[in-house]
């Protein structure tokens, strides 16, 4: 999912604006983010402030992916690295300052690292740039061959399938090898994929069709493989291959509740999560993430229980943990339950963590969402919110008094 920087109730001068692209996505880098946290008094949710700043200011401690568990990078640390543009000058100065985010890396930046790395000790007056460039034929040509073997796969699974149908794959697979042997990266696999899918848009979902997407989402990405990789990123200049290398580590902002799903800008919906699988979940929901990452059980936990250790340091509002481990809940549909009994709670805490949620009714869903659209001019604001909570307590002890009906 995309990240738009919020800002709350602070001066726009404290925020330095990335103004470079090496990625596609932007974050602010806080100027003051290493002074020291605030503590947090409040004793209410609603007295929280929702800026994402609080969180923003755990950067500096090495965070984990709330997905993926790896230790991300701070912003301001990646942003520091390219304005000293040091990663344009020989590749061995360059792999110096690289070497300390070797482990933060992803599997794929981290194998390109480890190649950089070797092939500066042979070329030492070579960049980044001219590295890949040199290695760029011997991994093209372990990338065509993948790339026709799976094209010949899907040839010979697309033998079932309507004439009409098999005549389009040929012609869209006939014509990207043309543009793969032409080489200057005009094959676009993200292209291929979408005009492959259209050709079974009107198709019933059978076995083949499914069979098929999933055989055309097998071709290599440069998130997936390093030759991949070495091939789009050889024409790059030394820095943005230097940026790219560590971007997808970078520590960001992620909306439990998607923003297109009335996900909020608020702290209680916000998580730290590294750049990849910020992106890679989109507004997909929670449960789809956990099926691509089971890992995710444990690094979940792992992360709360360090926000816990902040929250009862004061560097962290201890409502945002109760919050967010009820938002994941809810968002993960009951499979990702946080425990956060380490953190130090107050009784209106308590009582909020152990609120059973009450299953409504069609009817009663319908009478509280009335609420939110119907205007009533005759009475007050005030008077409309009691009249809200005095029927929530009617349909509250309903359900009470049936419960206790059905014990008896």
């Amino acid at each position: 999912m995309r990240i738009t920087p919020v800002i709350f109730n602070f001066a726009l001068s404290t925020c330095k604006n990335n103004h470079t692209d090496y990625s596609q996505y932007r974050v602010p880098v806080l100027a003051d983010l290493q002074k020291d946290t605030v503590c947090f008094k409040a004793n209410r949710p609603e007295n929280v402030n929702p800026s994402r700043k609080s969180l923003e200011n755990l950067y500096k401690y090495n965070l984990s992916c709330f997905c993926c568990g790896r230790t991300m990078i701070p912003p301001d640390e990646i942003t520091a690295i390219k304005n000293s543009h040091v990663l344009n000058t020989k590749a061995p100065q360059a792999i110096k300052v690289l070497e300390k985010y070797r482990n933060s890396m992803h599997t794929v930046e981290r194998e390109v690292f480890d190649i950089l790395k070797d092939e500066s000790q042979k070329h030492p007056d070579y960049n980044f740039r001219k590295i890949l460039q040199t290695i760029r034929p011997e991994h093209e040509t372990k990338l065509i061959k993948t790339q026709f073997g799976i094209f010949k796969l899907i040839e010979l699974a697309s033998s079932n399938i309507n004439p009409e149908q098999k005549k389009q794959v040929k012609e869209l697979i006939e014509s990207e090898k043309e543009k793969i042997l032409q080489g200057d990266n005009k094959f676009r696999r993200k292209y291929f994929v979408n005009q492959f899918k259209a050709i079974f848009k009107d198709s019933k979902n059978t076995a083949t069709k499914e069979h098929l997407i999933r055989l055309a989402n097998k071709l290599p990405t440069s998130y997936e493989n390093k030759s991949a990789f070495i091939v789009k990123y050889s024409n790059r200049n030394a820095e943005d291959i230097g940026i790219r290398l560590l971007s997808y580590s970078m520590c960001t902002i992620e909306h439990v509740t998607p923003q297109n799903k009335d996900g909020e800008n608020h702290l209680f919906n916000y998580i730290p999560e590294c750049m990849r699988c910020n992106s890679f979940r989109q507004d997909r929901p929670m449960i789809q993430q956990l099926e691509e990452h089971p890992e995710m059980f444990y690094n979940a936990q792992t992360l709360i229980d360090r926000l816990i250790d902040f929250a009862n340091n004061g560097q962290l509002s201890k409502w945002y943990i109760v919050k967010i481990a009820s938002r994941v809940s809810k968002e993960s549909e009951n499979m990702l339950n946080l425990d956060i009994s380490r953190l130090d709670m107050n009784s209106k805490m308590r009582k909020a963590t152990q609120r059973e949620d009450i299953e409504l009714d069609e009817d009663e869903r319908n009478l509280l969402k009335n609420f939110k659209t119907q205007k009533v001019p005759i009475l007050t604001k005030k008077e409309q919110t009691k009249l809200k909570i005095k029927t929530w307590r009617e349909i509250k002890n309903k359900h009470k008094e049936n419960k206790s009906t059905k014990r008896r």
